[in-house]
Parts: structure tokens; sequence; C-alpha cells
């Protein structure tokens, strides 16, 4: 199976080493633009479409927005209200991407493929992949954490998380914001949200960079990276592609599932979600 990759190409490994490099000594990198702008029309095109219900996949993963935009009452594994629920410009999260073929395109990305061989290996797979949307109506904050956690329920830890810009990310609109070096320490506390001390403690050591990306650029970051978001104050969804890859072998300890595979033997191809009539169970269902 070919895919259309869109992605920089390197004239020589000099130039992906220093990526490499950049992202070891800070826990993330800009890997510049990465897909084409017809192609960044087509994934804008696919996400609205499927927030308003032209396009659907039975079992697919919706999650909406806090309605007075309060983080902190969003509940999460929370299989019930994780379903389409209508048309709206307020789902906070769309899961499953990697079945739909627009987005299983950009996850094979050649310089997806060249960070996953480096630092997973030749088998990965996707802890999820998903759009995230900000909504410029009672947006919601996203405090700072790590995507990894002593308490997630998986027999090893995920590695990175590739996010990728379909609508630009500003300041002004909630670009991603990260603690530049805080993927060092490991897991903080047990993981996953910091505590007020633990993150004050890392500002004065370490300063935040805001990651401003123009429509089809791309950051990678460490799952191991302190990271968040600020509110919208704009007048326009802030949309963002995200991709958290791992080594293949991970399961869920609740289920010892793995999780989708999308580099290796046997992993995803269009010819394969072609076939699908719905979603497969996530890992943590039964």
């Amino acid at each position: 199976m070919k895919y259309k990759n869109y992605d920089i190409s390197f004239s020589n490994n000099s130039e992906i080493n220093k990526l490499f490099s950049f992202y070891e000594q800070n826990g993330y990198v800009k890997l510049g633009k990465i897909i084409s702008d017809n192609y960044i029309k087509k994934l804008v095109k696919v996400t609205q479409d499927l927030m308003h219900g032209k396009r659907s996949y039975p079992g697919m993963f919706f999650k909406l927005d806090d309605p007075k935009g309060n983080y902190y009452n969003i509940k999460h594994e929370d299989v019930e209200n994780e379903k389409y629920s209508g048309p709206s410009n307020r789902y906070k999260k769309i899961k499953d991407l990697e079945y739909v073929p627009e987005f299983l395109n950009c996850i094979k990305l050649k310089i997806i493929k060249k960070f996953s061989q480096k630092f997973i290996g030749s088998e990965a797979s996707s802890m999820r992949t998903m759009i995230l949307n900000k909504s410029y109506i009672n947006s919601s904050i996203l405090p700072f954490h790590q995507d990894v956690s002593n308490k997630w329920k998986m027999s090893k830890k995920p590695s990175f998380t590739v996010w990728m810009s379909l609508n630009g990310a500003t300041k002004k609109n909630g670009c991603l914001k990260v603690i530049e070096g805080s993927h060092k320490y490991g897991i903080l506390n047990f993981g996953n949200n910091l505590t007020t001390s633990v993150e004050k403690k890392l500002k004065k050591k370490h300063k935040v960079v805001f990651l401003e990306l123009k429509p089809g650029e791309a950051v990678l970051f460490s799952n191991y990276t302190v990271h968040g978001s600020n509110k919208n104050k704009t007048k326009k969804n802030r949309l963002g592609f995200t991709v958290c890859l791992m080594d293949a072998r991970i399961k869920n300890l609740k289920t010892n599932k793995t999780y989708p595979k999308v580099f290796g033997k046997n992993s995803l191809t269009l010819s394969k979600i072609s076939k699908l009539k719905k979603i497969p169970k996530k890992v943590y269902e039964n």
C-alpha cells in the first residue's frame, strides 16, 4: 500500500539528527510544515463533517467540552458519554482517527516514521489518535500535565506525541505550551496532573515555551514533557490533530489488549480500515 506523504524531505542524515538531538535535550521539537495546504483543507473538512454528522463511523469516540468551560468537570473513560450526541462545534476530542483514511495517511508520514524508528523501534502502536478542538465559546484550559501516569493500567509508558495544527495555533487561541526540559525528571508525583507546588518549582528552573504553529506545521514532544494550553480568546475554534505513539507490545492491563498498530508487521493499512464496518472496541473496554 502506498501512502501520500507530504512531509519535508531531508537531503542528509545530519538534518534529521539535529531534530533528534533537540528533542532529546528539550523534550520537544518543531518539525516545520509536514503536509500541503490542500491536504490541510481536506483534514479540516473531514473534522467538520465528523462534528456535524455528515460523516460517521459507528463506535467512534466523541467528547464534548464542559458547557461552562470547566476542565475539571470533564470525566475520563466515561464510555456512556463518549459517543456522538448530535451536531456541535464543541466536541473537545474526537478519537479513533487511525481508522479514518485521511488521518492514517498523516500517521504514516515519513518524518513521523523516522522518529518512531529512532525512539521506539520498528513496531509501534497508537495509544490515541485524535482531534483536539479548543472551542472559542466557553473555552476550557488544559492544565499543565504529563501524558504518562503510574495510575494508568498499561504495561509500559507511551513514548511521544505529534501535535499538528489544522488552522493555526497561537497564544491567543490556546496553542500548546511546554515546560522545556521537564521530561528529564521522569514521572512527577504519580504522573499526568501536577500538584501546584511541583508546577511552581518547574517554572522556577525552566522556561515555558508557547509553540505557535501555522496550519500544517507540527511539533513532537515526549509524553514526559509537562505541557498544557490556555483558553481560546478568539472567535474561531482552534483545531489540532495529535497521535501518541509507543511500543506495539504495550498492553492495557485491564483487558490484556494491545493498542492499534500503525508501524510494523500487520499494522493498520488503508486497505484494512476500508473493510471495517465499525470502530473496534476501545482497549479499555471488555
